[in-house]
């Protein structure tokens, strides 16, 4: 049996008539459909023979059709041959799609025009995900507050209300004691106390604002509709109120407070990225000031985010030649005077000649990334000299938050007794609760690798944090130290004496070592020895400064 011939004409209307993914079909002069295939039934519900022979502006909506849009389209494809656009149609049962349009004016073999070929796509899915990651893109995952991004583009609608003479404030929120609640609680109850200071800020912005969160436990409030000075005032006072009422979660209360630091636009900046440095320099005040606080940006703030700024500059470049130098502080037996070791502390003279506290330049090198580098220095340097001491001699040196989190420590530790040919029972590590709060299951590990080298482990200002107790028993621990504050109340305080004898007590019970620091008195010294503390640091037995070694030579 001969197979059926097929012509081109026939191949090519088969093959449009059984595309379904998209809507084809020709058009008359007028807009009338001539044709249908099963994309088109489809996506717009008709059969072929329900809309054949009907104009095609029953696809558009009424206020389209008032308009003169679809009769618009029809003459823009008609003189350009083409004309593609995309836009809300309609199907047959009313329901609306977001559809991708594109008409072509087609002629015959003579070149008469004859019509117009139409080829339509639902959008509506993509269109949909393209929303919903556009909402992802400025807004925050955790409170769905708008993020940084997102509150640049609310700026960016009332920018120009300025043009007028209105005003625009930004609040800068950052949470004054999240990290505790962190650390108490846990990160599930952490995310839900953001979230309900999330609600909070978005009830104090009201109508007259929007709420922002723009990472980790800092948020934002813009304010808008050109409020005076006194509406500022009482918005920001409004949001430390706020954050100072406790928060509830579950069997959990979090009382975390806020510090805010207000910018206006446009005196304080003209635009987003302006009034967000001068906001900030406001916060920094705040912070700087005993937090809780509302500040106001000012010029004089000027100077001092340049001092900040050149503080970064001349550390970065002392971080680069190792710059630094270390002092050394004796630990002592306090009934024989007798020295035991030294705790090595970082000394740092800048490029012209001033001397930069510890308190002011290591939480700077922290933030930007420099401890790491400057504390291996620190460890490398304390080692080579306490090699050259008597052997007896003990060094113990700090080790940073930063130190602490990153990976290979023990390695580190291990290389430099390797290399300088320290014993690894004369070094020991101090750490504090806030440098390993963070992640205290990683902590551990860590510290247990390094303290199976045969190194000690400190725990530092024993008392003052959150978790002393638990910490105990989590950590490899070979010593405690007791924190100075409590030392510089035994000359007058009974109860710090009975501070005091607990700490002991417990080092006791763990087979630990306590050391006290801070003593500068005899008094201090008699009250300690009579609670057992033998171990002894501060300025009564010496202070910070260089090691003589001709000492040991003459003693050997």
């Amino acid at each position: 049996m001969a197979k059926k011939s097929i012509t081109s004409e026939l191949m090519y209307r088969l093959l449009v008539q059984s595309v379904k993914d998209y809507a084809i079909y020709l058009l008359a002069e007028d807009g009338t459909v001539l044709n249908w295939n099963a994309g088109a039934q489809r996506a717009k519900g008709y059969k072929a023979e329900e809309i054949v022979g009907k104009n095609y502006e029953c696809f558009y909506s009424k206020e389209d059709r008032e308009q003169g849009v679809p009769r618009r389209n029809l003459e823009l494809a008609r003189r350009y041959g083409h004309f593609a656009t995309e836009g809300w149609r309609y199907r047959k049962d009313g329901t609306a799609f977001w559809a991708s349009v594109a008409l072509d004016a087609i002629h015959d073999e003579d070149g008469d025009f004859i019509g117009f070929a139409k080829v339509t796509r639902d959008l509506t899915d993509q269109r949909s995900s393209e929303q919903r990651f556009r909402f992802q893109a400025l807004h925050d995952g955790l409170t769905g507050l708008p993020n940084r991004v997102g509150l640049g583009e609310h700026f960016e609608i009332q920018f120009p209300q300025i043009t007028y003479g209105s005003r625009i404030a930004l609040h800068y929120v950052d949470l004054d004691r999240f990290k505790p609640v962190n650390d108490m609680f846990g990160h599930l109850v952490g995310d839900e106390v953001l979230c309900e200071v999330a609600r909070r800020l978005e009830a104090v912005a009201g109508l007259h604002g929007v709420a922002g969160r723009l990472g980790g436990d800092e948020f934002a409030i813009l304010q808008f509709n050109s409020p005076s000075q006194s509406d500022i005032a009482a918005m920001a006072n409004d949001i430390v109120a706020a954050m100072n009422r406790p928060i509830e979660i579950g069997a959990h209360t979090a009382n975390i407070g806020a510090s805010v630091g207000v910018a206006i636009a446009p005196q304080d900046g003209d635009e987003i990225p302006a009034l967000y440095r001068s906001a900030d320099q406001a916060l920094y005040r705040a912070k700087s000031e005993g937090r809780n606080c509302v500040r106001f940006y000012d010029m004089s703030m000027n100077e001092v985010a340049l001092a900040r700024s050149l503080l970064e500059l001349k550390l970065r470049h002392a971080a680069s030649t190792c710059d630094f130098q270390l002092a050394y502080q004796p630990l002592v037996d306090g009934r024989s005077q007798e020295i035991l070791g030294y705790e090595a502390l970082l000394r740092w003279v800048d490029q012209t000649g001033v001397s930069v506290s510890p308190a002011e330049f290591v939480p700077v090198a922290e933030k930007l990334g420099l401890m790491p580098q400057i504390g291996e220095w620190v460890l490398r340097t304390a080692c080579r000299d306490a090699a050259a001491w008597a052997p007896h001699l003990t060094i113990a040196v700090n080790l940073s938050a930063t130190q602490l989190r990153g990976e290979g420590l023990a390695d580190l530790v291990g290389s430099i007794l390797a290399s300088t040919g320290l014993a690894a029972h004369r070094l020991e590590l101090e750490i504090t609760e806030t440098a390993i709060l963070e992640d205290l299951e990683s902590a551990s590990g860590t510290l247990r690798s390094v303290r199976d080298l045969g190194v000690g482990i400190a725990l530092d200002d024993f008392g003052t944090g959150f978790s002393s107790l638990a910490l105990v028993r989590a950590l490899p621990l070979t010593r405690i130290k007791i924190d100075r504050s409590f030392v510089a109340d035994l000359d007058g305080e009974d109860g710090c004496a009975a501070v005091v004898q607990s700490v002991i007590a417990l080092c006791r019970g763990y087979n630990l070592t306590a050391v006290a620091e801070g003593i500068e008195t005899e008094r201090q010294r008699e009250v300690l020895l009579a609670s057992d503390c033998l171990i002894h640091q501060g300025f009564l037995y010496g202070r910070p400064g260089p090691v003589e070694i001709e000492d040991f030579q003459r003693t050997a």
